[in-house]
């Protein structure tokens, strides 16, 4: 028949052969064999049975349609798939770079040589060609986040029902894409998080009834891509981890002494989870007990470049989050130098890149280590080349800054910072990755080979701690503890604005911090400093402050905050205090001797009782009618008013009130006001036949100075 003869040449059947070819007589062996080579017999079925469908229903032996109606609606076989190994995909990867690295070599010749445009534009379109290429390669690389979660569901209910629980499982984001051997990589951290959830987290039926929470937990399993990273959330509606019962347990095992818990965060409570053995089970089971705790899962995440993230509210449940890069194959980096020998830094990792000598940069030392101030915060200073023990090093120029897990923060001393580049990262050698401070190794486009550095490694091996401090770094724990046993307490001193050396017990300093002079006002007599969005009370010795940028000391008592004004940071010391104190109480409590010089030492109850000393009560301050009611009057000048000292009570009805000063617009009546003073304000900038003594409502300086000048008229 016409069908068999389709098969046998190779040609298509039209749909309206499709029962003859469902009919037809067994094909041939070699037909099966040729056939077998590209189409599975499984798409050729699906291909096949909606034509037969169409053809069981009326109506399906009508007139042919035109060749080109009939192809489009014949489905074609379905996408084909091919399987590769991971290794030749490598190779595919790693002959792309050295494509790019080629092009880059070709485009300098290019630029060096003047060739014509012709040439460029044939060039461009080579670059594009393979930077499309390489895009079309790394995505091969590529594999749904589903199949990470795959295993999720039958591992929560056989978990779950070995326990006596019931947990509901939500999974979203399967669609997001992850490099291949990143999900594997993960596989193992993701199992332990998500069987801890289970079995220490989501509680019992009859123990979540008690807690008014539904007998069924909930356990949400998530994926989204947020720029270059994957975020892999694990949220569960259990009991949460009680930070004050992981502190006493850090304690009783030595993992911290109790003056350190004393100082904790919660934030940093938490992070005590991730303190090897450390664990706030109640027993170990054979669900999740072991031998893997959550330290080892962190190492792993940050083995790959991720970071580890959790927040807890005990009651309420546990999020953690997981923040891998998109691919172990390429990542954005920081190419660096130090002692000739240059470097990459992941950029995840990077927070911010200073230069050392700069007036927001200010080195010191502190028990020994170097520390730097960077606006105000203090951060431990690492030296790449005495990590890696290089020789013949010049003195670092660049200070780049390095975040950590747990929002632990270093300096990176380096020689020079180059430039932005997008690496192809490749294994290292083994006697190489081995010492614990490298990621791997790249060849970026100048073709000379350079290591990616293991921002962690780093760390550990310079011995800064994970904590999150504003200004403590790994040497000064060990530093205080020398002085609490000497009697001595840590005191920073600093130059102060007319230019005398004083000083002040470090505990007050919360931070230290750079502000513009446009930022300091007066309010009720007093100054204040606009630091995010809040006034702080503003106080200061000696000079006046006549600089566009002030330095400023934040002092904090435990409940009040205060800004001191000075000129710069000489260092911090441990000092005995010995004082001699003035007679005459002030912001001088005495003076002391550091390292032979003497030094004025500030009285910081003085300076917090001038600096918070009660405003004028509502009922002492003077009052100001504002005559006008309108949303101008009520938006624009009542805060102006209420912010030089005064009440502002607004004209009601035709009654005569009683009030220190009124503000009338020019041209009004005030035979209804009662009033010691009256200020006239005129609509437009121009002096013409207005009342002479009248301010244009937006002259602020003129405005603030009459209202000052009224206030001292009524306090003399």
């Amino acid at each position: 028949s016409g069908a068999t003869a389709a098969i046998d040449t190779g040609r298509d059947v039209p749909a309206a052969d499709a029962r003859l070819l469902v009919a037809a007589p067994r094909p041939k062996a070699e037909w099966r064999e040729r056939v077998a080579g590209s189409v599975a017999v499984t798409e050729l079925s699906l291909a096949v049975e909606p034509l037969l469908a169409s053809s069981a229903t009326p109506g399906a032996a009508a007139p042919a349609t035109p060749a080109t109606a009939t192809a489009a609606a014949t489905p074609r076989a379905v996408s084909r798939t091919i399987r590769l190994p991971v290794d030749l995909l490598d190779r595919m990867m790693a002959g792309v770079s050295d494509m790019v690295l080629a092009r880059n070599e070709l485009a300098r010749r290019l630029r060096e040589s003047g060739t014509e445009s012709t040439a460029e534009v044939a060039f461009e379109r080579l670059s594009l060609c393979i930077a499309e290429m390489r895009d079309a390669i790394t995505r091969t690389r590529m594999a749904r986040v589903e199949h990470l979660f795959t295993a999720l569901p039958r591992m929560v209910r056989d978990v779950s029902a070995e326990l006596g629980k019931q947990v509901q499982l939500e999974i979203d984001g399967g669609d997001v894409e992850l490099d291949r051997e990143m999900i594997e990589m993960i596989r193992d951290p993701l199992t332990h998080i998500v069987r801890n959830a289970i079995d220490h987290g989501i509680e019992r039926p009859e123990a979540r009834i008690l807690a008014g929470k539904p007998m069924a937990g909930r356990l949400h399993v998530s994926a989204r891509q947020v720029g270059n990273q994957i975020l892999i959330e694990i949220i569960d509606d259990g009991r949460g981890i009680d930070a004050d019962n992981l502190v006493q347990k850090a304690v009783s095992n030595g993992v911290i002494s109790q003056e350190r818990a004393a100082t904790l965060n919660w934030d940093r409570k938490l992070e005590l989870i991730f303190e090897p053995g450390l664990s706030t089970a109640q027993e170990v089971t054979a669900i999740s007990g072991r031998g893997v705790g959550m330290d080892v899962v962190r190492a792993n995440v940050e083995r790959i470049g991720g970071l580890v993230d959790i927040d807890s509210r005990p009651g309420k449940g546990l999020r953690l989050t997981l923040r891998v890069p998109l691919t172990l194959t390429i990542i954005p980096a920081l190419t660096i130098s130090s002692g000739g020998q240059h470097f990459a830094i992941p950029r995840s990792a990077i927070d911010e890149i200073v230069r050392i000598g700069g007036d927001a940069v200010k080195m010191g030392t502190l028990g020994g280590a170097d520390i730097v101030f960077i606006r105000g915060t203090r951060l431990p200073v690492v030296s790449l080349g005495d990590v890696i023990g290089l020789t013949g090093t010049c003195e670092p120029a660049n200070l780049v800054v390095l975040k950590l897990s747990g929002g632990a923060r270093y300096a990176l001393a380096v020689e020079a910072v180059h430039d932005h580049e997008e690496l192809v990262v490749k294994p290292a050698a083994p006697v190489v990755m081995a010492c614990g401070i490298y990621g791997g190794t790249t060849l970026p486009d100048n073709s000379r080979p350079m290591l990616l550095l293991d921002v962690a490694g780093v760390a550990e091996k310079a011995g800064v701690r994970r904590e999150e401090k504003n200004a403590v770094d790994a040497v000064a724990d060990d530093v205080e503890d020398e002085m609490e046993e000497a009697g001595a307490v840590p005191v920073l001193l600093f130059r102060d604005l007319d230019g005398i050396e004083r000083g002040i017990p470090l505990a007050l300093v919360e931070r230290i911090e750079d502000c513009f002079s446009s930022s300091i006002g007066k309010s009720a007599g007093r100054a204040r400093l606009n630091i995010d969005g809040r006034l702080v009370p503003l106080v200061s010795c000696g000079a006046p402050i006549t600089d566009m940028k002030v330095r400023v000391l934040r002092m904090h008592d435990g409940k009040e905050e205060l800004a001191y004004a000075i000129d710069s940071v000489i260092d911090i010391v441990p000092v005995t205090i010995d004082l001699q104190r003035n007679s005459v109480p002030g912001p001088v409590a005495g003076v002391m001797l550091v390292d032979e010089r003497p030094v004025e030492f500030i009285d910081a109850f003085w300076l917090f009782a001038q600096g918070l000393g009660a405003d004028p009560a509502p009922a002492e301050r003077p009052v100001c009618l504002l005559s006008d009611d309108d949303p101008w009057t009520r938006q624009v000048l009542a805060p102006l008013v209420e912010g030089a000292g005064y009440s502002v009570i607004f004209q009601q009805g035709d009654q005569p009130v009683a009030a220190d000063l009124v503000i009338v617009s020019d041209g009004s009546p005030v035979e209804r006001v009662e009033a010691g003073a009256l200020v006239r304000l005129r609509p437009t900038a121009e002096e013409r036949g207005a009342s002479p003594d009248s301010f244009w409502r937006y002259d602020r300086a003129g405005l603030t100075a009459e209202l000052r000048r009224h206030w001292s008229k009524r306090g003399a």
